[in-house]
């Protein structure tokens, strides 16, 4: 027996239409893995932002003159002088 005519056409084509199926996959892996990774990360980010926050409420808060002594050039000569 002979094989049909239309075996013939798509066996040329199979091979390719393959490589693409698993290309497809392999890029959907991908684009999951970085979706994936930037969850994280602007997790992260917001995490950071957070924390800047605080320690920018922080600092305003806190009373910095407390521990720095006035200048005076006048009173207050350097030893060289």
């Amino acid at each position: 027996m002979t094989k049909p005519p239309y075996d013939d056409y798509h066996t040329p084509l199979s091979a390719p239409i393959e490589d693409l199926q698993v290309r497809i996959a392999f890029l959907d892996d991908l684009v999951e893995q970085l979706n994936t990774q930037l969850v994280h990360q602007s997790q992260e980010i917001a995490d950071l932002k957070k924390q800047m926050q605080l320690l920018y409420h922080r600092v305003d808060a806190a009373d910095l003159s407390e521990g720095i002594a006035t200048f005076d050039p006048m009173t207050n000569r350097p030893p060289h002088y």
